[in-house]
């Protein structure tokens, strides 16, 4: 896959900034951010308030997802105490430049992967995090689907929701794996039922926790702070989808699942059926980005779902 590295002049900067900002702001630097795995993401340094803007750009002009993440970031913002990022517009239109921008507020710090913790200072934000997730948890409703969407359009069984989805990546990659793992994937989705008992009710979540999506300010008063979360997803899923994706990047550890555990127990059989969800993110990253490592972890879970089935 080719990563969008689309960037902007100053000049083109100002025009986008004061059009969605409605101010008369001028862009004094431009900094390339770490992370955008997809989209090119800008910090724009500014000679007033705010100082620090983040731009999301796209080179394709009418970018759909750039007006569902505003979306997203709106609906979080109104309806949760959840920590994300202001949004500030949006402009799919290219008339600005020959693309798609998404601006928002830049918060303080720098991704995950890339603050300069302490073992202390680790523990500190894995602690936060835990009690920050366990809040959004809170939050039920009677289906799975987009908050965006009404409840009424969810469905009532979350595999009507990941079944599709799974199958889904498989198919689109199928080729890329071998044949023996294509054929124990196959066999292992048609028994999802029995992978993936219905008992998570519909809870709110992220969808898209690892480092680079969550914002650390290593030097907050008092010591490192969570500062929020991007690129959320903005659904209603089993927790379980949420809590196995902290771990397949190894995100966080023990520290965050005791924390997490005195507000949420974990339910008998997690660590089992974290394989089926870690394979649909192996699957998903094996389409979006190709590379041969995910393939060869996409290829290790099949075996280790083989040999969890012999002992059944």
């Amino acid at each position: 896959m080719v990563f969008d590295t689309t960037d902007i002049s100053r000049e083109c900067a100002t025009a986008l900034l004061r059009s969605l900002l409605g101010s008369e702001l001028s862009v004094t630097g431009i900094r390339r951010l770490h992370g955008g795995m997809i989209n090119s993401v800008l910090e724009l340094a500014t000679d007033g308030e705010p100082p620090l803007v983040v731009a999301k750009l796209s080179s394709e002009p009418g970018h759909g997802g750039f007006e569902w993440e505003h979306r997203v970031l709106e609906w979080y913002r109104r309806n949760t105490s959840f920590p994300v990022p202001e949004p500030y517009g949006v402009d799919t239109s290219g008339s600005i430049f020959a693309g798609s921008c998404l601006m928002m507020e830049r918060l303080p710090g720098e991704n995950l992967g890339h603050a300069r913790l302490t073992a202390s200072g680790r523990a500190a934000v894995e602690q936060q995090m835990a009690r920050i997730l366990a809040e959004l948890h809170e939050s039920r409703r009677p289906t799975y689907g987009s908050a965006l969407d009404p409840p009424e359009q969810g469905h009532e069984r979350w595999l009507e929701k990941f079944g599709p989805q799974i199958r889904s990546e498989f198919n689109a990659v199928a080729d890329r794996l071998s044949p023996h793992a294509r054929a124990v994937i196959r066999t292992e989705l048609h028994r999802l039922e029995q992978w993936l008992p219905e008992s998570g009710r519909p809870t709110l979540v992220h969808g898209d926790l690892w480092a680079t999506n969550i914002i650390v300010d290593p030097n907050a008063p008092g010591g490192p702070r969570i500062s929020g979360f991007v690129d959320g997803g903005c659904n209603y899923a089993d927790v379980e989808y949420e809590l196995a994706y902290l771990l397949v990047f190894h995100t966080v550890g023990g520290v965050f699942f005791r924390e997490y555990a005195q507000f949420h127990p974990l339910r008998e059989g997690f660590d089992v059926r974290c394989r089926l969800y870690w394979l649909n993110t192996m699957l998903l990253h094996v389409r979006v980005f190709g590379d041969v490592h995910y393939v060869q972890a996409s290829e290790r879970l099949a075996g280790e779902l083989e040999a969890l089935r012999a002992h059944w």
